[in-house]
């Protein structure tokens, strides 16, 4: 059964502005390389160039994303499954050793003779990222599903912040391998997409009493343990880079915030099932003494 419709227009615009922005970056960061202007695309000093692979990714699930704002179902379809066959590609060519042929062949493409390789968590920011626009992509959408879909969303969004926040405050949460950095632009990106990809799940959800969808808890909860758990990642994959335990004081406020935000959704998420439970008390029902017979 279609789920009703009761967004309205918010989250339709802020599925073409987030899909507008990710789609801009990216197309933006291909000509840049392509005119050889790669230091236009970094954004900060201290980032590195984004990858022609990650900038192609981002585009494509960008315009996704404005496919499912103006309702263009085969164009998402589309759009995803590319993506998500680029990083299904990427991903083989790391774990098999026998990269980078792809990266190679799209640098070689575009003009681009400084290029780094793509990250391993913008890797999976993209494999989540395309496999939630697949998802999406359906005539019937079903409370799970659409959850799944918010949580992969969550996930997104959490790795782009962490990686945003690794740049304003100098600590490298960004880097899960010292060869391959995520670059801030690649971050901002991943922000963007994540936000962009739970607003696709919130347009057609079943909303509670307090007017957000029944798995916004969840959704929340997953999220913030993502942000610990990225930067857990970022720690252990630091491949010697020492972290200075004055800048690593600028990342509490982020590490406090998320703990908290995920003890609140875990009670939250485990009050409306409490109240569920008592809510319907059993009851004896009385013996029944009408009539069969049809109303004249």
């Amino acid at each position: 059964m279609r789920n009703e419709y009761r967004a309205g227009p918010v989250y339709r615009a802020g599925l073409i502005v987030s899909g507008g922005m990710c789609a801009g970056l990216g197309i933006a960061t291909l000509l840049a390389l392509a005119l050889h202007r790669a230091a236009y695309a970094e954004l900060l000093p201290v980032s590195v160039p984004t990858p022609p692979v990650a900038a192609i990714g981002f585009a494509a699930c960008g315009l996704a994303l404005i496919g499912i704002g103006f309702w263009f179902p085969r164009v998402t379809s589309l759009l995803a499954m590319v993506t998500l066959s680029l990083a299904v590609t990427l991903t083989a060519e790391r774990v098999l050793g026998t990269g980078p042929r792809v990266e190679s062949a799209i640098a070689a493409n575009l003009g681009a003779v400084d290029w780094y390789a793509v990250a391993p968590n913008t890797l999976l920011v993209l494999l989540l990222g395309a496999g939630a626009l697949l998802l999406r992509h359906t005539h019937r959408w079903f409370a799970t599903r659409l959850g799944i879909i918010a949580v992969l969303g969550s996930i997104v969004f959490a790795i782009g912040t962490v990686g945003c926040v690794g740049y304003m405050t100098g600590v490298p949460t960004y880097v899960w391998q010292s060869r391959a950095p995520m670059s801030f632009l690649s971050a901002i990106c991943s922000g963007i997409m994540g936000l962009g990809i739970v607003m696709s799940a919130c347009r057609y959800s079943e909303l509670d009493e307090s007017g957000r969808p029944r798995w916004f808890s969840s959704v929340v909860c997953t999220g913030a343990l993502a942000v610990n758990v990225s930067t857990g990642v970022a720690y252990l994959c630091r491949d010697g880079q020492a972290w200075q335990r004055a800048e690593v004081i600028g990342l509490l406020p982020m590490i406090i915030a998320s703990g908290v935000l995920a003890v609140v959704a875990v009670r939250q998420t485990r009050e409306p099932a409490a109240a569920g439970e008592n809510a319907f008390p059993l009851q004896r029902r009385p013996p029944f003494s009408g009539s069969f017979a049809n109303p004249t």
